[in-house]
């Protein structure tokens, strides 16, 4: 069966495991991303990191993770009220994934969950911080 996410996957010309891997990864990226946009995430979070400037920069860096952080500063916030989207979306592309929650051992401001299907994992890392606050000053 060719899924929406095996077409997407027929976009890259990879010739080695790793490039086909690398791939896939970044197609799960851009499944989570587009999750988050349709569910309202966005409203209440900004996308940064090396995945970000890789999408919207086209920076030759491979990023494992998507990392977002809230615009305005609420500690009951919680990525639960979005994981089903993601679950949902995946699933129009012909995916089935997983969600696992990464367990913490000290309490922090900063949530994890990893999405995983049959052969990849993708790491979600929330940090429950304003984005002004993520940027460091020389």
């Amino acid at each position: 069966m060719n899924t929406v996410f095996d077409q997407m996957l027929s976009r890259y010309t990879t010739q080695t495991i790793e490039g086909k891997h690398n791939a896939m990864h970044e197609i799960m990226q851009e499944i989570c991303l587009a999750a988050l946009y349709r569910s309202g995430f966005f409203d209440k979070a900004a996308f940064y990191g090396g995945t970000c400037l890789r999408i919207f920069h086209n920076l030759p860096r491979f990023s494992e993770n998507l990392d977002f952080s809230l615009l305005k500063k609420n500690n009951s916030f919680t990525l639960d009220q979005y994981l089903d989207a993601i679950i949902d979306e995946f699933r129009l592309y012909g995916r089935d994934v997983t969600v696992i929650r990464k367990a913490k051992s000290v309490q922090t401001d900063i949530e994890s969950a990893f999405l995983k299907d049959n052969t990849e994992i993708i790491d979600i890392a929330f940090k429950k911080l304003l984005l002004n606050y993520c940027v460091k000053k020389s």
